[in-house]
């Protein structure tokens, strides 16, 4: 399979073909999300204060146009609301504002546009990751911080914090193994670290920089103004980090957007076991694919082809049309057919949960 099949080939022409699947992967990770966030703001999660917030007007023989409802509902002791009205508001427009950067980003580095690429990659790394880390990991202190004073609060916020916001969001996955607090630091914010965006995000928003070895713009230059296009390096650094980090994305909005309201468990299951068994195939040696062992352990039954009855294993080869498509390759007949996961993790009742 040269390409996933999520984006036409044109798109990929200006990139080198061993980084196709990996390109495809990360918008492959960024639809996901577009949907999830479709389905909430479609939902009226949003709106679902109202009942409490009319009620306590109705109760108050208060004038609605008068009022701010966060004040409202705060000074009347509707916290579940109160929270639940800036969980939901702050989730969904953090997760929009963050998906139109990532798209943005991606489609530059379709047109070598690195610069601008990486510049628009900054926001969403540095910025919106962390953010939506703190809501998930400590809610409390999130709100207490945001209501008030919030371009001091939210300001200079050390390595140390940082690592423990991620170290508390992590915690909080159904599948927590793979990820990593101080590795997610280094490779956003480190300005010492050789495979970290930190000194490549600076380089690319300004022509000059100075904090650090790996920021010090050279003589005689700009920073990125006279690199030659068609040099592949970006491309290799990129997708080392980057399929990792939108993971993590995945996976944390995921937990987000099930606390603002629950998503149906089969659903939640399923975008679990599609997303990290598609990164697993793409970027994890097959010892350790743990979604595809699992799978095979518990549906084995299952695993088997129609046509010649031979098992079928979940491997590198056929793993990523498995999850993206829901069909499987027999390797005894070479017959390919449907392969219904949704439906069969749904009756299976196999469900990921937190250990």
């Amino acid at each position: 399979m040269q390409t996933l099949g999520i984006l036409e080939e044109k798109r990929l022409k200006f990139i080198p073909h061993q980084y196709w699947k990996e390109h495809e992967f990360c918008f492959f990770l960024h639809d996901r999300l577009v949907q999830l966030l479709i389905e909430y703001e479609n939902s009226g999660i949003k709106e679902q204060v109202s009942d409490a917030f009319n009620e306590g007007i109705i109760k108050n023989n208060a004038n609605p146009d008068d009022i701010d409802i966060l004040e409202f509902m705060k000074n009347h002791k509707l916290i579940e609301p109160y929270k639940h009205h800036i969980r939901s508001h702050v989730t969904l427009a953090l997760t929009s504002d963050m998906l139109h950067f990532l798209y943005e980003a991606l489609s530059c580095f379709e047109k070598r546009k690195f610069s601008v690429a990486f510049s628009l990659l900054r926001k969403p790394l540095k910025e919106h990751i962390f953010f939506l880390s703190w809501l998930l990991a400590d809610e409390d202190d999130f709100i207490s911080r945001f209501e008030a004073n919030n371009h001091t609060t939210f300001n200079r916020i050390s390595k140390e914090k940082k690592i423990e916001v991620f170290n508390k969001a992590i915690d909080k996955f159904a599948i927590n193994e793979t990820f990593d607090a101080e590795l997610i630091w280094d490779m956003i914010y480190s300005k010492s670290h050789h495979n970290g965006f930190e000194p490549i995000l600076q380089r690319a928003t300004h022509l000059i920089t100075s904090q650090g070895e790996l920021l010090k713009t050279e003589d005689y230059s700009f920073n990125f103004i006279f690199e030659d296009s068609q040099d592949n390096y970006h491309y290799e650094f990129l997708y080392s980090k980057l399929p990792y980090l939108l993971m993590f994305t995945t996976h944390l909005l995921l937990e987000s957007f099930n606390k603002v309201s629950a998503v149906n468990e089969h659903t939640f299951n399923h975008s679990l076991i599609t997303t990290m068994g598609c990164y697993e195939a793409l970027f994890i040696d097959g010892r350790s694919q743990t979604i595809s062992r699992m799978l095979k352990k518990q549906l084995g039954s299952l695993l088997k082809c129609i046509h010649c009855k031979e098992p079928i294993k979940i491997n590198k080869q056929n793993a990523l049309g498995f999850y993206l498509k829901e069909e499987i390759n027999c390797v005894h007949c070479g017959l390919q057919t449907e392969f219904p996961l949704y439906w069969i993790l749904s009756m299976s009742n196999l469900l990921i949960t937190k250990k």
